[in-house]
């Protein structure tokens, strides 16, 4: 009966009669069974039926009976196969499985080649896709128990469709380009899939990933939009799949493993087809774009996240620790990653991979801080070759993508700001590495390069053509304004806590490693001061005198003071905390007799200056060396040293009445 359907069918042209004897004939088998049959004969009786519908494609191009019998067919077979199937069964089963195979791709390639030239869909991508999803699926059973055996399975598809793919490129038309196009994407997906399946077993979810990319491709080619998403849909359920099946042991082989490489296979999935519906947005639905935006940020998702656990998962672990930071490594990744994307971003005219881009400098920050919770210096372990990598990949984005990036100048005074950082905490470990002594060492190593920038980029920074004169504001002024604060808290940090400990040298007052660069801290903060005050970049509020005196003030005053403590720290034997300073009524009355001098140097200059702000500082610090005469070192009683410090402050405020009159007011400022 279903042999005559099929004959009476191509005859009168019915489709539905060669539906319903097609379906009669791989029905009768099952209505008939006890459940004691041969299989050998079950699978002849439905080759024969197979061979009738390959025979029909020969002359009719009925998409609906060729999808009715590779549905019987392959359904059945995974119902067999999951009833009955047992390993002796390989020997008769396995030629079954390649004929039906065979026979399916030989009617898909019919189908292409009987339709018209004009027709809107001239391939069948349910057959040309599904044919290999579902077989190979059905392989991977009675092969499970051989080494490499979905390995070699999978390198034989591959090399079929390549050689097919070639044989049907000889006689090229308009419905064959396509069909040769999907058959050189299946060719170079079970290659790629044959390498993971040589190490380990999880290739499942990872074809699904390659393959909806490949429905994916063929449903915008032919406008389908249920193929579309099918193949969209495919990917998020590979990817799913995956993520509850990499729980399994991974092999003592880092990146060539399921686990990595199907990782990549999934980014590499949802990447391509974000791409291509972009590039097809224009005869696309607008949803389209929203849905490439989605499938963008999966592919990255899996791009990223496979990377870092398989950094993870293999560096720092023996045997393969080899003395790497697993930071640097993952630095390393990122740095690479995010120039591949900038490559793929020029060369695909790909929007959406500008994003992975801007990604670099805030990942550089992440792992910047990462190390400073575990590392001892950022160098270690490679890290004098993968951080000045990162930094140059860094400038190297940012002039490629210089109209792209949003706040760009931003991105280049953050840039600085790493830097510095990480430049300032390596120079400092260094100098108490080279210098094995006193705490000062490694202290004063903290803010030379910040320093460097500040006098070099204020100074001299517009020479660089690119990018400091091309973006000055970032470089001169939005870059410095953090470092020169960073200077100033140094200052307040280095002072209070600070003993100056300069052993092996001798401790001298200003001429201490300490002092000295405290002095050159502030010659750069004068600096950069009288610098921005001209510059028109600059924010008002760093061009008002009120601030650099303000800064450079206490900046000095609080030096100042610290030289004195630490000189009596040093020559006098009080110890360098505060209970013990505050305790001694010798640095009770060098405070007093210090500030008294401080005062009348700066009412000195400002009336020889006409610096009448500056005169009221001087006036308002002996002030309270007076109130401090009175509550602190009054209650002392007895002492030569306070004796002292009331003589010498009396005297110097007769020379401060003498020599130092008030300046007048300028015209609007108050008497």
């Amino acid at each position: 009966m279903a042999v005559f359907s099929a004959m009476l069918a191509v005859l009168q042209d019915s489709r539905s009669l060669a539906a319903m004897g097609v379906s009669g004939g791989f029905l009768a088998p099952i209505l008939a069974s006890t459940g004691g049959g041969s299989h050998v004969a079950l699978f002849s009786f439905y080759a024969l039926l197979n061979l009738g519908i390959l025979l029909i494609a020969w002359f009719k191009a009925w998409r609906s009976l060729n999808l009715l019998g590779f549905a019987f067919t392959f359904f059945i077979g995974l119902i067999w196969g999951d009833r009955f199937y047992r390993s002796e069964f390989f020997v008769s089963t396995e030629p079954f499985l390649i004929m039906f195979f065979l026979f399916y791709v030989a009617i898909a390639v019919l189908f292409a080649l009987r339709q018209e030239a004009s027709i809107k869909d001239p391939v069948d991508g349910t057959l040309v896709f599904g044919v290999p999803l579902v077989a190979f699926g059905l392989q991977t059973v009675p092969v499970q128990e051989m080494e490499y055996g979905a390995a070699y399975s999978a390198l034989a598809l591959s090399f079929f469709y390549l050689v097919l793919a070639k044989i049907l490129f000889a006689r090229i038309t308009n419905n064959v380009r396509l069909l040769v196009e999907s058959f050189l994407a299946l060719g170079v997906v079970f290659g790629t899939l044959a390498v993971p399946l040589a190490f380990d077993g999880r290739w499942t979810a990872s074809a699904w990933a390659l393959e909806g990319a490949a429905i994916v491709w063929v449903g915008v080619r032919q406008d389908k939009i249920l193929a579309r998403g099918f193949g969209i849909f495919l990917q998020f359920a590979a990817g799913v799949a995956f993520f509850f099946s990499a729980q399994e042991p991974l092999r003592a082989v880092p990146v060539f493993n399921s686990f990595y490489l199907g990782c990549v296979m999934i980014s590499v999935g949802g990447l391509f087809s974000a791409w291509y519906l972009k590039q097809q947005r224009q005869r696309l639905s607008q949803e389209v774009s929203y849905v490439a935006t989605a499938l963008f940020c999966w592919g990255v998702l899996w791009w990223f996240g496979g990377g870092f656990e398989e950094i993870t998962a293999y560096v720092g672990v023996r045997p393969l620790e080899l003395r790497f930071s697993r930071v640097h490594i993952v630095l390393l990744f990122v740095t690479a990653s995010c120039a591949l994307f900038s490559v793929l971003r020029r060369r695909l005219s790909w929007d959406d991979a500008r994003y992975p881009v801007i990604a670099l400098l805030p990942l550089m920050y992440a792992l910047a801080l990462g190390d400073a919770t575990r590392a001892v210096h950022p160098l270690e372990y490679f890290g004098y070759i993968i951080w000045p990598l990162a930094f140059v990949a860094h400038l190297w984005l940012l002039r490629r993508h210089e109209n792209e990036i949003p706040f760009v100048h931003w991105w280049h005074a953050a840039g600085i700001w790493l830097f510095a950082a990480l430049a300032a905490w390596e120079v400092g470990w260094w100098i108490g590495e080279l210098v094995r002594g006193g705490d000062v060492w490694r202290l004063i190593g903290w803010p030379l390069v910040p320093l460097a920038l500040v006098i070099w980029l204020s100074d001299r920074g517009e020479r660089i053509g690119w990018p400091v004169a091309r973006h000055p504001k970032a470089y001169q002024v939005d870059a410095l304004i953090p470092l020169v604060g960073f200077i100033w808290l140094w200052m307040l940090h280095a002072n209070f806590t600070s003993r100056g400990d300069p052993t092996p040298l001798p401790y001298l007052p200003l001429l201490n490693p300490l002092d000295l660069v405290q002095i050159a801290a502030l010659l750069a903060l004068f600096a950069w001061f009288r610098r921005v005050r001209s510059a028109a970049l600059v924010p008002e509020l760093f061009r008002t005198e009120e601030l650099a005196y303000i800064g450079m003030g206490s900046a000095a005053f609080v030096w100042l003071n610290g030289v004195l403590l630490r000189s009596l720290h040093h020559w006098a034997g009080v110890p360098f905390n505060l209970d013990s300073l505050m305790g001694s009524m010798i640095v009770q009355a060098s405070l007093s007799i210090f500030w008294s001098v401080l005062a009348l140097c700066a009412m000195l200059t400002a009336t020889r200056l006409g610096m009448r702000p500056l005169w009221l500082a001087g006036a308002g610090l002996m002030a309270v060396v007076v109130i401090k005469l009175f509550f602190v070192d009054l209650s002392n009683v007895g002492g030569i040293e306070r004796i002292v410090s009331f003589i010498g402050v009396g005297v110097l405020m007769l020379v401060i009445g003498y020599v130092s009159p008030v300046p007048p007011a300028a015209a609007g400022e108050a008497k």
